[in-house]
């Protein structure tokens, strides 16, 4: 039996996409959107945030040559990544707000992980948490994913046993991050009873994405990855976001030198919420560029480290929370930072000394209307290595050793806006063992879109 017309018309619209013909995807797509089609509005949405590889390449092009304004190599499907214009930014969130007016999960979940930058969508806790709750009754997996991370951290002893449950659903739902994330949990017996031999199982599966999990403990042998019975939440767990703005909140850092304000912030993340971090860019790691004094992206051995850059379409609803507590790290807004970048340091990588400014053909300064030079710097440590892999910096005589779940922030401008010569720093080898970190970098003004 045929399936109906919309969605035909929606199968068609998508291959046209995989395909890059685009104008006429949108024409086919605007057609279904104005018969009320909640798929189709997304869609649509999303062919206005997020730029075809090839307009966006050719736009990346004529800045890096004789232009203004900031791209970066990004991941397989798009090499380079820039905002979209305010127009198409528009359009593409007013396309999501007809969708969630229709009850469509994934776009409800996506105007609610893009209001915690502040720029296209407003920031409302209450209409927040609904949007949360929404996606989770709905299972939908991100959302259930992100739930269980937030109430196994902040939620009551009820929530916090109810937050496994809610990893189950996720990855049963598709969430592969939940599943890792349930592993080892499962391996450890945190907020659920030890099963050791089903972790082994999962723990395998999750380490074939490239998640960053524990290795599977032979010892206990392997059992079926899936669950006995269907996770069951109970009305216990309510989904209650009230009060999930606790999770932004950062607690004042210790002033390790005044000369370039380097603050440092102990225990700021939990293993998991790391661990979670780390998951969501694993599978999609890449050899680190750096942007010569021409401003030019290119493959360097001053930087041999791995990493991801967290598009907007990239992002969930805690990993912007995360993100938020790292801008308060600097005193900024996030709307301030440029895209989250997660790297990963293997034995014998490292980056060697530079600044963090961009060269002058790689920003719009300020008083031109752009976003302007990168103020601060903030790092958080999402893995320590064993030995080596320190933040350096020389010209201050220190010398940094990773802590996992601490965030650091430094300046690299002068409040006059000349370059902050003491931010001179790298990161030194890894002797042993892995180093993960993210790092937001935070222009003068705002930067983001979405």
């Amino acid at each position: 039996m045929n399936s109906n017309p919309q969605q035909q018309q929606l199968v068609q619209a998508k291959q046209l996409l995989s395909n890059h013909r685009i104008a006429e995807a949108k024409s086919l797509l605007e057609v279904l959107a104005n018969q009320g089609n909640s798929i189709a509005h997304f869609e649509l949405a999303n062919v206005l945030l997020i730029q075809n590889t090839e307009n966006a390449a050719t736009k990346a092009s004529s800045a890096a040559e004789g232009g203004q304004g900031l791209a970066v190599k990004a991941t397989d499907k798009r090499q380079f990544f820039e905002n979209p214009s305010d127009e198409d930014t528009r359009r593409g969130v007013d396309h999501l707000r007809q969708a969630e007016k229709l009850g469509y999960p994934p776009a409800i979940y996506r105007l609610a992980y893009s209001s915690l930058t502040e720029t296209a969508e407003p920031l409302d806790w209450n209409r927040l948490a609904e949007r949360m709750a929404t996606c989770c009754r709905a299972g939908h997996p991100n959302a259930l994913c992100d739930a269980a991370v937030y109430f196994g951290r902040y939620g009551n002893t009820e929530q916090q046993l109810a937050s496994t449950d809610m990893l189950e659903l996720a990855a049963l739902n598709g969430s592969i991050v939940a599943m890792a994330l349930l592993g080892e949990r499962l391996a450890s017996g945190r907020l659920c009873n030890p099963d050791p031999a089903r972790a082994n199982s999962i723990l395998a599966l999750s380490r074939e994405w490239n998640m960053p999990v524990r290795e599977p403990d032979l010892r206990f042998g392997f059992t079926p990855p899936e669950p006995s019975k269907a996770p069951a939440i109970g009305a216990h767990a309510e989904f209650d976001f009230s009060h999930l703005q606790q999770a932004e909140l950062l607690e004042h850092g210790q002033i390790l030198h005044s000369a370039n304000n380097l603050l440092a912030f102990n225990n700021a993340l939990s293993k998991e919420e790391c661990l979670y971090i780390q998951c969501l860019g694993a599978p999609n790691l890449e050899p680190s560029i750096v942007v010569d004094e021409n401003g030019k992206s290119q493959l360097s051995a001053e930087r041999s480290s791995h990493d991801f850059y967290f598009l907007p379409e990239f992002e969930q609803v805690y990993l912007n929370l995360l993100q938020r507590k790292m801008a308060h790290a600097a005193k900024l807004p996030l709307a301030n930072s440029e895209q989250l970048t997660m790297l990963r340091y293997l034995p014998g990588q490292e980056f060697r000394l530079h600044r963090d400014n961009l060269p002058p053909n790689h920003f719009i300064a300020r008083e031109n209307g752009g976003s302007g030079q990168r103020l601060r710097t903030v790092i958080a440590y999402l893995e320590a290595p064993v030995s080596g892999g320190t933040t350096s910096f020389p010209l201050l005589s220190l010398e940094l050793r990773p802590e996992q779940g601490q965030i650091i922030s430094f300046d690299n401008l002068l409040p006059d806006g000349k370059t902050c010569a003491v931010s001179l720093h790298a990161g030194t080898p890894v002797k042993q063992g892995v180093k993960w970190i993210c790092t937001l970098w935070m222009r003068q003004g705002t930067h983001r879109a979405l």
